[in-house]
């Protein structure tokens, strides 16, 4: 995605017609409009409390919350300023609880869930914040499932992992876990099979140290006599695998699939829900005093009464305390996150706190060059990719769309040509050159295809029409759904 190098003050000028007529953005040099930093002194229980907070709109286009982690992986760290600077943030606070005091400066992993663009980093049993795919945000408490299906010779076998990008220890003979790059990029682990998949296949089977494919993932299975029996049998090169992992709401018991969910990070307690406080630590699973009973520095997340998304830090405060605090504040909804040395927050290149050690992972609010558009095919969600306006064209990776609507594609690298098949229509298309064709004959676009991130962006109005399908757009989502 392109970054951060011009601005805008207002977004809400955008017309329904944005994907076929002009739009005129006023330009400033800022984005606080929508990132709002403040403090606060306030007195509870005879004592008083400095309290420094940001609110962010999640409807801006311009912005987007995302967990993020040490660059070399989970298990790592990674100075709290170089995550900010690495993901272009506007804003971030440090995420969930990690084993900080691990001496293995490779295995310092996180404790609570995570997930980025409808895909599970690392999963998690937590009260968890969640940003959905609507731009609204809840608390809920969350247990996430995972289930693994392997079809051979049109016979499925499916069983279940117990997490994404965990690990349970080299005695733990019979976990199954899957790894994809955020974990890092090698799988050594002893005493375990690796299974290493690539665009939905199984393209090697063994025990020996693995590197995660970028277009694949790994499954691991320890070697307990229950794998071996029953599961590694049921596993052959070229076979076709599924994982779906779904969120369980430990509240109300109802099971959701990811689609509905962008962003996620789980750690607590709980400490308000619906304008109350909603402290309950055996409920959420905690019993370390440090938590309990103890004043310590506090980070937090949570929603204030205009549904905005709020972060900040406290000073020395029990967990008691801190809800009564926010509460005064004029949150509805919040969350504790780690804390201590952890504690950490920044906004509109300003270092509101520093924390007092390396972070192995963060929720940041990103800041982007252009306003992203979300894509929707046939009712189903694109998390994977996102589009963005380039002045009067909406851009968008098309992989995402082509796979959904089953359109065949190439490319051709010594010719630098994307030839796509849909129905009885045929495009061909090249970076940088504005002309494609279609069923031989020419066709001029908006904007030339640009490749970004190794994915090649087009104009989606031409290209969408041109193979038969029709755009519907949502201003207030900024998200164009397509119907095929």
């Amino acid at each position: 995605m392109l970054r951060a190098r011009f601005r805008t003050l207002t977004y809400t000028a955008m017309l329904s017609c944005l994907l076929s007529a002009a739009v005129i953005f006023p330009t400033s040099s800022s984005a606080q409009g929508t990132v709002q930093t403040q403090s606060r002194t306030i007195a509870h229980n005879g004592k008083s409390f400095t309290v420094q907070w940001v609110t962010v709109d999640l409807t801006d286009p311009y912005l987007r919350v995302k967990p993020v982690t040490a660059e070399d992986g989970i298990g790592h760290d990674e100075p709290f300023s170089s995550m900010l600077t690495r993901n272009h943030a506007i804003a971030g606070i440090n995420g969930t609880f990690f084993d900080a005091y691990e001496k293995n400066d490779t295995q310092r992993y996180p404790n609570g869930l995570l997930i980025g663009s409808g895909e599970i980093m690392h999963s998690g049993i937590n009260p968890a914040f969640l940003i959905h795919a609507d731009k609204t945000a809840s608390l809920q408490r969350i247990q996430t499932e995972h289930q693994i299906s392997v079809t051979h010779q049109s016979k499925a076998y499916t069983f279940t992992a117990w997490g994404v990008n965990k690990y349970y220890g080299d005695s733990v003979s019979d976990q199954v876990v899957w790894y994809t790059r955020a974990f890092g990029r090698t799988i050594d682990f002893p005493n375990s099979t690796k299974v290493v998949l690539r665009e939905g296949k199984v393209t090697a089977v063994t025990t020996l140290s693995v590197d995660i494919p970028e277009d694949g993932l790994v499954f691991l299975l320890g070697n307990s006599a229950n794998n071996k029996t029953y599961v590694l049998p049921n596993i052959h090169i070229g076979d076709t695998v599924k994982l779906t992992s779904s969120l369980h709401n430990q509240d109300t018991g109802a099971s959701s699939m990811l689609t509905a969910v962008d962003a996620a990070i789980g750690a607590g307690p709980h400490l308000l829900t619906n304008g109350a406080v909603d402290l309950d630590f055996e409920r959420d699973g905690f019993t370390d005093p440090k938590i309990t009973t103890s004043a310590n520095v506090r980070s937090f997340i949570g929603l204030d009464a205009s549904h905005q998304f709020v972060m900040g830090t406290l000073s020395a405060a029990t967990m008691a305390d801190m809800a009564q605090v926010l509460l005064k504040l004029g949150l509805t909804d919040a969350m504790n996150m780690d804390g201590g040395a952890s504690s950490s927050l920044y906004a509109n290149g300003s270092m509101l706190r520093s924390p007092g050690r390396a972070l192995s992972n963060a929720l940041v609010i990103e800041r982007l060059d252009h306003p992203q558009i979300q894509l929707e095919v046939n009712g189903q969600f694109v998390h994977e990719f996102r589009g963005y306006l380039l002045q009067e064209t909406s851009m968008v990776p098309f992989r995402g769309i082509l796979e959904r609507i089953g359109a065949t594609f190439e490319w051709n690298g010594t010719t630098r040509t994307l030839t796509v098949h849909h129905g009885s229509t045929s495009l061909e298309l090249q970076p940088d050159h504005s002309v494609m064709t279609v069923n031989g004959q020419s066709v001029i676009l908006p904007e030339a295809p640009t490749i970004l991130d190794g994915h090649i962006y087009m104009p989606l109005r031409a290209i969408i029409e041109s193979l038969g399908g029709q755009i519907q757009w949502d201003p207030q989502l900024y998200r164009a759904s397509l119907r095929f």
